[in-house]
């Protein structure tokens, strides 16, 4: 019997997933190969994301509702290009807050934050209890802790121009997560394919935080530009990085593959994200 991290009661812990288990189902249905790959080894195909014992069957089930809840409502939707504005009640909320939370207790459990300074690390351990007990249902408020959502949308010609190379694929596909400290801030980065979750766990300012915000009872998201912090878009461009990077380490026997798999199904990439996204970046800058 080990302790789950959400309600603190001794149990027997069942595997979650870090990030919600549809987010890689679609990716993996909407890729042109059938397959989806990590930046850490580009040559070993993945078929689900990270599981770690964190929660008993009954804070499970909890996370499970809200995130069927916003799959169904607003993930499917968008990635499907059906709506693009979407009322919300206080799901959303719950929803993001647990992403963010499983999130920060992993990597805090795995690193200690040691790249954190001792006053940010106390913020984090803060927000861990915050998180918490507001998923309990103990606050009303996620307090400093309220999430941000945006919603991602492919670049226009004149700005997959001035972009790194690849960056509307990452807009489009890319998955990964991140807890990120300035001298100044820090909060939660997760990026899942046409979506970017953003939980604060400490700012010294609130500028760049407000449009994003997501209410905690009931509202709308939609589509449309959002003023963001400069250390935000950096960390994208970063993971843009990532992503240029690891395709050199694909193995000529892997290149092989997928040269195959893609070529056997032309049909699929056109109309897929990806090819939607390679052919907007070909056009604009060739």
């Amino acid at each position: 019997m080990e302790r789950c991290r959400l309600c603190q009661k001794e149990r027997t812990l069942v595997e979650s997933h870090v990030l919600p288990k549809f987010i890689f189902r679609h990716q993996k249905a909407t890729s042109p190969t059938g397959f989806v790959r990590s930046t850490d080894n580009p040559n070993r195909p993945i078929q689900d994301g990270i599981k770690l014992p964190l929660l008993c069957s009954e804070c499970e089930e909890r996370f499970s509702k809200w995130e069927t809840a916003f799959s169904k409502n607003v993930f499917y939707p968008y990635e499907n290009g059906e709506r693009r504005e979407f009322a919300y009640e206080a799901w959303l909320s719950k929803y993001l807050g647990s992403v963010a939370f499983r999130v920060l207790v992993h990597i805090y459990e795995d690193c200690g934050l040691d790249y954190f300074s001792d006053s940010m690390r106390q913020h984090a351990v803060r927000s861990i209890e915050s998180l918490r007990r507001y998923l309990l249902g103990q606050t009303e408020h996620p307090g400093d802790n309220r999430q941000l959502l945006l919603l991602l949308d492919g670049l226009d010609m004149k700005s997959i121009q001035k972009s790194p190379d690849n960056f509307n694929m990452y807009l489009a596909r890319a998955i990964e997560f991140d807890v990120m400290t300035t001298d100044a801030d820090s909060f939660i980065y997760v990026k899942y394919l046409k979506f970017l979750q953003l939980c604060p766990i400490y700012l010294s300012v609130n500028k760049g935080w407000h449009t994003a915000r997501i209410h905690h009872k009931r509202g709308t998201l939609k589509l449309k530009d959002h003023e963001v912090p400069d250390y935000i878009l950096n960390r994208m461009r970063s993971g843009c990085n990532t992503l240029n990077t690891s395709k050199p380490r694909i193995s000529d026997r892997q290149a092989d593959i997928i040269d195959k798999r893609v070529h056997s199904n032309l049909d699929k990439l056109l109309d897929s994200p990806v090819g939607k996204a390679s052919l907007a970046e070909y056009l604009a800058k060739k």
